[in-house]
């Protein structure tokens, strides 16, 4: 439950996202004249539509992170499942400021590197940010 209470959170950021970057790389001018050729729809769907839409998506994954480990103070608190959350609140409880500074530092580590995982995901998926690079 407590998983699922997190997860379904931010599932319409998600659909909605996906939706509406599918219809605009849909739109697009190789789209189309890929479909001129007569390339099957399933290859254009998984070939051309769907690496040129992930991009932003993996922008918002990651920094949902963020947003996922506050949220998930709050889950482990309501649902009584012991955590990091649930110690960490009853660290402000106690006043127990190393247990606080350690968390905040441990969550910052998670989030640069998440944020990090998707920008090398971002330049593995995107030629154009590998170019831009060099």
């Amino acid at each position: 439950m407590p998983a699922v209470s997190l997860a379904v959170f931010n599932i319409g950021l998600y659909i909605r996202l996906v939706r509406a970057e599918v219809l605009e790389i849909a739109d697009l001018d190789y789209i189309h004249f890929a479909r001129a050729r007569g390339i099957a729809e399933d290859e254009i769907a998984w070939r051309h539509v769907l690496p040129n839409s992930l991009g932003p998506m993996i922008n918002v994954t990651a920094l949902a992170v963020g947003s996922m480990l506050a949220f998930s103070l709050v889950t482990e608190t309501i649902f009584q499942w012991p955590g990091l959350g649930l110690m960490f609140i009853q660290a402000i409880g106690f006043s127990d400021f190393p247990v606080m500074a350690a968390y905040f530092l441990m969550v910052s580590i998670i989030f640069i590197v998440v944020n990090l995982i998707a920008d090398v995901l971002l330049g593995i998926v995107d030629p154009r940010i590998r170019r831009a690079s060099q």
